[in-house]
């Protein structure tokens, strides 16, 4: 069986370089720095899957192929960096400067080549993965919900004067070469990895170890966490290299298979075991039965739209999706969902990436005065979604706004900050994305916000119950009650709810103006324009409604361009059509 050995470590080096000249104006207005480490062996051999925090905290990340971790963005000031190996609790910690406009350069050195052999811990590695999930490219605040589910939608676009990286995103200046296309598939892959190290170590262990290692549990949550980081990427990139191994052989490197169906077919078979052998009512951000039930079901629904229209999966999605009802209840209140104080007892969360001190969720959008860097503008016509016809405000707003939807005060920002006090905005375009709120007393602080993100939750649930239900038989009673359920914890009444009579695609058309309600900024509105064949017609509607700020939108752009990175290092990686 093989293991992987614990390191030792007290060397570094440092020192500082100048940043590169596509350094972002954001980085220079804000007063930030780069921080690069690297850890390495005595011999100079770069250790991969170490994971690399500071205090004071910004993002975590782990090190990749070469024994790097990058943290861009990071406020100058002095840090302790901690490295820590993916399956043990040993660490060690160097101190360095970043300074403005500078790049600080550690190199740890961790002791010598491995000569001996100890377990992995197979918790802490789980607990590492989980931790990863919090990182920039994937579940933080800058990460999925950022970069692809929210922008280049008719819900909100990047405000210009806080560009960054993201301004070509919002755009559909999708290049291979692009930076955030580039490391947000080397970061899912880097996690990856360590799902697929857990198993393999896994399947080297013999019998005589039944009984001290709980083969099914770590199996089952490994399985889960791999399915959720490929459902990430076959939604963005569509042909994802399927890689189930953790073995690296430089020297002779191994043929991954490529392809959509590959990949769903993997993450359903994951999510099936992982359903058949996890626990019922685990902590909310651990993978459960029923977490692993609601993703399987929200799987199938996205194989049965588009672009694979398997539309047999409208059953399947069905028949999962039903089986996770019972167990979960909506919030009387919408803002509960959403409450810091209410995240040990929400009775609605299935599944979700706990922050603890050290989230973004408040800090990149908000009201004006209290987020960090105010990213995300609203679209006018997002706003008016809220009301209803005839009701849209106008400018200047007369308060208070009349709006009887819960999700409109959660949602939308129409006050600012400033001097110790709040202050209602009378143009609507200064009002913002809002949803994580908090005391407007405590500022917005970088990388030390406790906001959970809610990936999975029961409104989700009876929503996609009515699609699937809508595509199978029309808007029956089950699809009409499933809708309205929402829509009365929206309004707090009966008086709101979808009568019946309408066609299968006015009612379909209802779901997704539901769903766009509900579940803004929480990065699945794109997903659903994609998968319900509307992303095109929003994107037509958007350039026809606001040509001074026309997005270029091609219908290929549904998915990501395959990064340049792996084209170059992968003579078998086949680019996505159209790029």
């Amino acid at each position: 069986m093989k293991r992987i050995a614990l390191y030792l470590s007290i060397v570094f080096t440092l020192f500082t370089l100048s940043c590169s000249d596509d350094q972002s104006k954001e980085q220079e207005i804000e007063q930030l720095g780069t921080l690069e480490v690297k850890a390495v062996y005595e011999s100079g051999t770069a250790i991969p899957d170490v994971t690399v925090s500071t205090i004071p905290r910004t993002h975590e990340k782990m090190t990749d192929a070469m024994g790097k971790a990058v943290f861009t963005n990071v406020p100058i000031g002095n840090y302790e960096v901690i490295l820590t190996p993916s399956f043990s609790e040993v660490s060690v910690a160097v101190g360095v400067r970043v300074q403005e406009n500078q790049v600080a350069v550690v190199e740890a050195i961790m002791g010598p080549d491995p000569i001996s052999e100890t377990p992995i811990d197979f918790d802490v590695l789980l607990n590492s993965i989980y931790n990863q999930l919090k990182t920039e490219f994937l579940f933080d605040a800058n990460g999925y919900s950022h970069y692809w589910g929210d922008i280049g939608t008719g819900m909100v676009r990047i405000n210009p004067d806080s560009m960054g990286r993201f301004g070509d995103l919002d755009n559909y200046y999708f290049q291979s070469g692009n930076y955030v296309i580039n490391e947000v598939w080397a970061e899912h892959y880097r996690v990856i990895r360590l799902t697929n190290i857990g198993l393999g170590e896994l399947m080297d262990m013999d019998s005589t170890s039944e009984g001290e290692v709980d083969f099914d549990r770590f199996e089952s949550e490994f399985r889960f966490l791999r399915a959720l980081l490929y459902f990430n990427l076959v939604k963005l990139y569509g042909n994802p290299v399927l890689v189930t191994t953790a073995e690296v052989n430089f020297d002779d490197p191994p043929s991954f298979e490529q392809g959509r169906e590959l990949v769903f077919d993997q993450i359903v078979e994951d999510l099936i075991f992982a359903q058949q052998n996890l626990s019922s009512g685990l902590p909310k951000e651990r993978a459960s039965k029923e977490a692993a039930t609601a993703l399987l079901g929200k799987v199938y629904l996205t194989m049965a739209g588009f672009p694979m229209r398997q539309t047999d999966k409208y059953g399947l999605a069905l028949k999962e999706l039903e089986k996770v009802v019972g167990s979960f209840t909506l919030e009387e209140n919408y803002s509960d969902v959403f409450s810091i104080e209410n995240e040990s007892s929400n009775s609605e969360v299935i599944f979700n990436i706990d922050f603890d001190d050290s989230g973004n969720y408040s800090v990149p959008w908000g009201p004006r005065g209290i987020s960090f860097n105010d990213r995300l503008l609203l679209v006018p016509n997002f706003i008016n979604s809220f009301f209803e016809e005839g009701m849209e405000p106008s400018d200047p707003v007369i308060f208070p706004v009349q709006n009887n939807d819960s999700r409109f005060q959660q949602n939308i920002a129409t006050f600012s900050y400033e001097n110790g006090g709040l202050t209602d905005e009378s143009l609507t375009e200064n009002w913002r994305p809002y949803k994580f709120g908090k005391e407007m007393e405590e500022p917005s602080v970088m990388n030390q916000e406790s906001f959970d993100y809610p990936y999975l939750r029961i409104a989700d649930v009876h929503l996609m119950i009515a699609e699937a239900e809508n595509e199978l038989n029309g808007p029956t009673t089950k699809a009409y009650n499933a809708l309205n359920l929402i829509r009365r914890r929206a309004f707090g009444d009966f008086e709101h709810d979808v009568q019946s009579g309408l066609t299968q695609e006015e009612f379909s058309n209802l779901i997704l103006k539901e769903r766009r309600l509900e579940f803004c900024f929480e990065g699945q509105f794109k997903d659903d324009l994609i998968r319900m064949i509307a992303l095109e017609t929003e994107m037509l509607n958007y350039n026809q409604n606001y040509p001074e700020l026309a997005r270029d939108f091609q219908s290929h752009e549904y998915i990501w361009p395959i990064p340049q990175s792996e084209m170059s290092l992968n003579p078998d990686a086949v680019q996505n059509e159209g790029y």
